[in-house]
């Protein structure tokens, strides 16, 4: 998830400037945002969250592409330094140096994303060898944390779209 959420983040920023970069201030509002692409983000981890949430209540497991989806919408939106290096990159002549900045820009994302990865696992693992002798407890704890995040999800989401 890690990789597609930077890929994805990074990416969507670089096309903007590309590709649009004579109608970034026109078509977006203001250099570094993109108001749609946040809005349909927000909302997509809204039901993200609500989907966590009925699926801690009903028990569900998880299927094997879920973080490849989460990770795409969560990078819907695009990076907004990447988008001011990548316009200020091609205005002064120099996209080479933007495209530079955007793949170390992307690899900096992916790394520190794969490390609070890791983190979880490691520390997921020691809390599953504490409580291994008590897997109804486990379960409950598991289930209460991935309702708990998805309710956040969700009250962010309202909280970002209604407030904004």
């Amino acid at each position: 998830m890690s990789l597609t959420l930077s890929f994805t983040h990074v990416t969507i920023a670089v096309l903007i400037a590309v590709l649009s970069l004579p109608l970034v201030s026109i078509a977006l509002g203001s250099v570094g945002r993109a108001p749609l692409l946040e809005d349909i983000s927000r909302g997509l981890l809204g039901l993200i969250g609500a989907w966590m949430v009925w699926r801690a209540l009903r028990h569900r497991h998880h299927h094997k592409h879920e973080g490849e989806v989460v990770g795409v919408m969560a990078g819907l939106v695009p990076c907004p330094l990447t988008l001011f290096v990548m316009t200020f990159a091609i205005v002064r002549g120099v996209p080479v140096a933007g495209l530079l900045f955007a793949g170390t820009m992307m690899i900096g994302v992916a790394i520190t994303l794969c490390s609070v990865a890791v983190l979880s696992i490691l520390l997921r693992e020691s809390l599953m060898h504490f409580v291994e002798s008590r897997p109804r407890l486990f379960d409950a704890i598991t289930r209460t944390i991935e309702g708990l995040a998805g309710a956040a999800l969700v009250a962010l989401a309202v909280h970002e779209i209604l407030l904004r």
